[in-house]
């Protein structure tokens, strides 16, 4: 279970990219969650220990994925060319993933069982509010 509850809130802030819903902790969450002064300072200090990381592999996945499109919407579609492309784009995938995951866990370290599932609750919700063409698949 515990597991399930990273892999949701990591899914969760890999599509939430924007500086709006990056900042969680400054939102009304926060409130809601129950966080501490203590708490919200140390998960400043994680992301950002994390940000730069995480952008950059971020826009590595951008970038691999602009390259795949150009591959498949190209006249012609060369094999050997769009596999180093797949080949890229699932390594950059995996960086961008394994980079929230660790993340992922030092913030659940941050936040009792209940805020931590409070939290995964509100991005879950937050996820449904979205339109279907922006939301993350299963």
């Amino acid at each position: 279970m515990k597991t399930a509850l990273l892999l949701v809130l990591a899914t969760a802030l890999m599509s939430a990219q924007n500086v709006e819903n990056f900042l969680w902790w400054n939102r009304p969450i926060r409130d809601q969650i129950g966080l501490t002064s203590e708490q919200n300072d140390r998960i400043r200090q994680i992301v950002r220990k994390h940000r730069n990381h995480l952008l950059d592999a971020r826009n590595d996945v951008l970038k691999a994925e602009g390259d795949l499109g150009d591959v498949m919407n190209g006249a012609r579609v060369d094999a050997s060319q769009a596999k180093a492309v797949i080949d890229r784009l699932a390594h950059a995938r995996a960086i961008s993933t394994r980079a929230f995951l660790e993340m992922s866990v030092e913030l659940r370290s941050v936040l009792t069982l209940d805020q931590w599932r409070q939290l995964v609750k509100s991005w879950d919700e937050q996820q449904r509010k979205r339109p279907k063409d922006t939301q993350i698949p299963p």
